[in-house]
């Protein structure tokens, strides 16, 4: 499969929720799989840099199936809502959380352009490998500035391209292997395509502060996890 161009905004919003609607039901499978169970310490050494004390009100933008906002509940924030594009998504978040017994949740489907909420709500805001599938980044990160509370967290986790030394492997599985895997079990002709070419096009590292810096947020912390393969942003408005 080629892959995708997106000439319009809309285009790839449009194609965007239709491919996570698509993989939905084989989505943390692939994710854990895909990443040797990786995602699940990626998120855990997130959550546990932002030092939450209890009560926090936190919203999860991009929130899939929920594995982010789960991992927060463990600091018992009084509130959680989680946002996505993809109805199909937020329907297994809500399994997972009835299996859990998680109260104070809720779910909403939604873009991360257009929030319906008011000025200075949360306290905190995740965003776990979902600002590259903004249909407008700028825009997306100034809603999530707009909506967080003076001195409010936002924490991101997304895909960076590697160290030199491990890149050459890395390019090799994300751009041949990973789709394979991901067409044969997702049964979706370029949701995994997709992935490995909006990871390389997103302004990654440096770039993505100054971005992070220009909409307003101060101190950009950036940690690169696993050799750079994920680069893990914590910010403050």
């Amino acid at each position: 499969m080629e892959p995708q161009i997106f000439t319009q905004k809309d285009a790839k919003r449009q194609y965007v929720h239709r491919m996570f609607d698509s993989i939905a039901y084989r989505y943390d499978f692939l994710n854990h799989f895909l990443s040797l169970g990786l995602d699940i310490r990626w998120r855990k050494f997130a959550v546990n840099q932002l030092k939450l004390s209890g009560g926090e009100k936190i919203i999860d933008i991009a929130s899939g199936t929920g594995d982010f906002s789960i991992e927060a509940m463990k600091f018992k924030p009084s509130l959680i809502v989680g946002v996505d594009v993809s109805l199909n998504m937020l329907k297994i978040f809500r399994q997972k959380a009835l299996a859990k017994k998680i109260k104070n949740l809720n779910l909403l489907c939604a873009e991360a352009e257009n929030l319906p909420f008011k000025d200075e709500t949360f306290d905190v805001c995740l965003v776990a490998f979902g600002v590259r599938n903004f249909s407008d980044l700028e825009i997306g990160l100034s809603e999530i500035y707009r909506i967080l509370k003076r001195g409010g967290k936002l924490a991101v986790l997304e895909f960076s391209l590697p160290d030199k030394t491990f890149r050459w492997i890395y390019l090799f599985y994300f751009r041949k292997i990973l789709p394979l895997i991901g067409r044969v079990f997702s049964k979706h002709k370029s949701a995994y395509t997709y992935l490995p070419e909006s990871v390389l096009k997103f302004p990654e590292g440096e770039n993505f502060a100054k971005i992070l810096n220009d909409i307003g947020f101060k101190e950009v912390k950036m940690w690169r996890l696993t050799f750079g393969v994920v680069t893990f942003y914590l910010t403050y408005k």
